[in-house]
């Protein structure tokens, strides 16, 4: 006589099956979100469905479906401490998306809170740090490598993947010469986005310190896709970030950079000096004095091509947003939204694209919204720096240089659509080992383990 086999007594669906596949699942998240476009999806009249987004309502429905890592999951977006920091950011965005009609402005950033949320909870019961870490450099080595096709291809290779229109700036040049913008949807976007990654190239996972000729390959190919972008915020930026980690290196790994690396940069002076003619050498040249001139008024970037006139006119054009808190029509306590667009003129420049995230953040979301998110990152900023110091934690002093710099950046430049990147740094802090003991309270509040109806 057969006998019916229930799903939950059967002996195939076993839990490190569905362990493995969440793991697979996890992956795929983590891949799409740093390595695929924005511009990857489905159009939709309000709400394009981006493959990241996808990704996103696959894993909420894997981890729902498994009554025990909902609870987790539930409880950590709840209890977590920083939850707290986003409640009055949380309800800025409300009352915002209701008296704006404007469902984006709740959504565009609460979806992105809410990977930051999944990132979290991958790290600690998935992959763990150290090989998060392994998966971003394997990424970091994807798309720097892509980068430089994509200066000889004068396009990115993921626009091939553009089915969402309006999301990429499509291809840019300055003073004659392409820049490359890899996934992202500007080439400052990509600058961005190497800001963040650069910490982690300079970071030891074995030996758990900052050692910033452990990948000395992939350094440089950070270096030349940084130098591609064409931004000089960025470079600037990059510069202060090198800074940093040899600052906050060891005794040892000093002295190193200091040998080897002087030797890597006469190396790569006398190559750059050698291939002077060269298009990507100008450009290189280009970008360093275009840098010099910004800091010290000078017109050397002349001599390697530069357009003076476009490189000032974009520096007097980032001179005038400050006075956009002076808007007197801007409603200094209500927020004009997403959906709506900016632009109003300045001491007689015509002000479109705001190209500094804090203001942005002040024209989207007024003080209220600017302030809150401010204290947001400042609260992960100085629990970053606090364990760095307090623990002698060089993974947590490499994660604050990469989030600080970012965060220095976005002064110049608006976010876009990078903050998960920022994200990423966040969530490896939060699942660090120095935080294990936190951890251990958290689960305690945690329901008791109860069997599943779908997985033994």
């Amino acid at each position: 006589m057969e006998q019916t086999i229930k799903l939950s007594d059967s002996k195939y669906i076993k839990q490190s099956r569905v362990s493995a596949a969440f793991s697979s699942i996890s992956f795929a998240f983590l891949f799409t979100l740093y390595i695929l476009p924005q511009y990857f999806g489905i159009p939709l009249p309000v709400f394009d469905f981006t493959v990241l987004r996808l990704m996103m309502v696959i894993m909420f429905l894997f981890l729902f479906g498994i009554r025990q890592w909902q609870q987790e999951l539930i409880h950590l977006i709840i209890f977590a401490p920083y939850s707290k920091v986003l409640i009055p950011y949380l309800i800025v965005l409300f009352y915002t998306t209701v008296l704006r009609v404007d469902i984006n402005a709740f959504m565009n950033p609460v979806t992105e809170l809410l990977s930051f949320y999944l990132l979290v909870y991958i790290f600690k019961n998935c992959f763990g740090y150290k090989k998060t870490l392994v998966y971003i450099v394997i990424f970091t080595y994807i798309l720097t490598s892509l980068g430089l096709i994509e200066y000889i291809m004068q396009r990115s290779p993921f626009s091939y993947l553009e089915f969402i229109e309006g999301y990429s700036s499509g291809r840019y040049m300055r003073s004659g010469y392409y820049r490359i913008m890899g996934p992202a949807n500007h080439a400052l976007g990509y600058g961005l986005m190497l800001i963040t990654m650069l910490p982690i190239v300079c970071y030891d996972i074995e030996k758990e310190e900052i050692n910033i000729l452990k990948r000395k390959l992939l350094l440089i190919m950070v270096v030349i896709n940084v130098f591609l972008t064409g931004s000089r915020s960025t470079l600037i930026v990059f510069f202060l970030e090198i800074m940093l980690l040899a600052l906050f290196s060891d005794r040892i790994n000093k002295k190193k950079l200091i040998i080897i690396g002087g030797l890597i940069v006469v190396i790569f002076t006398a190559i750059l000096a050698v291939f002077q003619h060269t298009a990507l050498a100008q450009y290189i040249f280009l970008q360093i004095t275009s840098v010099v001139d910004e800091v010290l008024g000078t017109t050397y970037a002349l001599q390697f091509g530069a357009d003076v006139t476009a490189l000032s006119d974009s520096s007097n054009y980032r001179d005038q947003l400050i006075y956009i808190f002076q808007i007197e029509w801007l409603n200094p306590l209500l927020g004009i939204g997403r959906n709506r667009g900016f632009s109003t003129e300045i001491n007689g420049i015509f002000i479109k694209s705001v190209d500094s995230f804090y203001i942005a953040e002040f024209i989207r979301y007024a003080y209220p919204g600017m302030i809150c998110y401010i204290v947001f990152l400042f609260y992960f900023l100085l629990r970053i720096l606090k364990m760095g110091i307090q623990k002698k934690s060089q993974i947590s002093k490499m994660l604050f240089i990469g989030a600080l710099c970012y965060c220095i950046n976005l002064l110049w430049l608006d976010s876009l659509q990078t903050l998960k990147y920022l994200y990423i740094l966040f969530a490896l802090f939060c699942c660090l080992p120095e935080n294990e003991l936190n951890k251990r309270k958290e689960r305690m509040h945690v329901m008791k383990k109860q069997p599943s109806k779908y997985f033994k």
